[in-house]
């Protein structure tokens, strides 16, 4: 066999990129966009690249069988597109075999990179969501990158209202839940066959993006079969596990920066707390010890250390470059920080 994931018993790979049902960390968001769908409302998704978007809304249509969904990429779109025609295509075989014009089903419209749509597709889909004479879709879901709606009107936005949905940043445990979620099959967990350490380093490089998470992980596995061929550890030693110094070496030789987590031996570990003092000043020692307690926005760490924003904005940003804090989600709307595993394991004087 040719490719890793079969060899180790996996019909596709675990890893895809592609959009995938098994999310984690998002379930409030799903929940929201099914309540807007079901009470026929717009709404509008927003997330960063790799944050769950289009497999959030793989979900939602998985869910909802009894509605007919209209997908629609407007990156993508063919100067053809016609909305009508789109949606007279959602109709079933039953639907075509009864002469029905349009679905059964409620529809639902999904535009997603709607950053470049139309102001032309914008009014049509508006019609016929909310114009009485034309009213053939039932709901409306818009998704982007940008927070920034420019291609709307005024009154499209007051029609949106607060109807906005931002997927969050995961954290760590989030993170780890995925590749667990993913990487389990009949023959057992393969998650468990990667070192604790080794965990550690993949989420700490992916800061956040579950693509890049999967990205990495593939990395690790894909590079095992290539080199091992039919001898593949993972596949002959139930003991062996991929290491944290095999893991930094092969996703280095492939461009990926792993400074963002250095794992430390015991020895290193009673030279930590000297190093600790030496990168972080008193000051940034102080935020990154309040972290360690729970993540807190930089507004927050302003309040608490008297600082004035800007300050703590950019103590925050000096420390990240330091690798001293990580994300760690979003709480209503501003982001969270905590502090980061290396700057954790500087502290440890064993």
């Amino acid at each position: 066999m040719n490719i890793w994931y079969k060899q180790l018993g996996f019909k596709e790979n675990p890893l895809d990129l592609r959009p995938n049902t098994k999310l984690v960390g998002l379930e409030r968001q799903e929940e929201t966009v099914l309540n807007h769908i079901e009470k026929g409302e717009i709404c509008f998704l927003q997330g960063l690249t790799g944050s769950g978007k289009s497999s959030l809304l793989m979900r939602v249509q998985k869910k909802l069988l009894d509605h007919a969904f209209i997908y629609v990429d407007a990156q993508e779109l063919p100067l053809t597109f016609d909305l009508e025609e789109a949606l007279k295509d959602a109709r079933t075989l039953i639907d075509r075999i009864s002469l029905k014009e349009y679905p059964s089903k409620p529809a639902v419209l999904i535009i997603d990179e709607f950053q470049a749509t139309t102001p032309t597709l914008v009014l049509e889909a508006r019609a016929k969501w909310e114009n009485p004479n034309e009213r053939k879709i039932k709901s409306i879901i818009f998704a982007q990158i940008s927070k920034q709606l420019k291609n709307v009107t005024p009154a499209f936005k007051e029609r949106l209202g607060n109807r906005i949905i931002t997927l969050p940043t995961l954290d760590d445990s989030e993170m780890k839940e995925i590749l667990k979620l993913r990487l389990e099959n009949k023959r057992g967990n393969f998650y468990n066959r990667l070192h604790n350490e080794t965990i550690n380093l993949l989420v700490a490089c992916a800061d956040g993006n579950p693509r890049r998470l999967l990205e990495y992980a593939d990395i690790l596995f894909d590079f095992h079969h290539r080199k091992f061929g039919d001898h593949n550890p993972l596949l002959t030693n139930r003991a062996y596990l991929i290491n944290y110094y095999g893991a930094r070496d092969i996703l280095s030789a492939n461009g990926i920066n792993t400074n963002s987590y250095i794992y430390l031996s015991p020895d290193e570990k009673k030279r930590g707390l000297e190093e600790f003092n030496k990168r972080f000043s008193k000051e940034e020692q102080g935020v990154i010890s309040s972290l360690m307690a729970e993540p807190k926005t930089f507004v927050q760490l302003a309040e608490e250390f008297k600082l004035s924003r800007t300050k703590a904005q950019a103590l925050v940003k000096s420390l990240r470059r330091k690798k001293g804090v990580s994300r760690a989600g979003k709480s209503k709307g501003q982001q969270l920080w905590q502090a980061s595993q290396h700057a954790k394991r500087l502290t440890v004087n064993e």
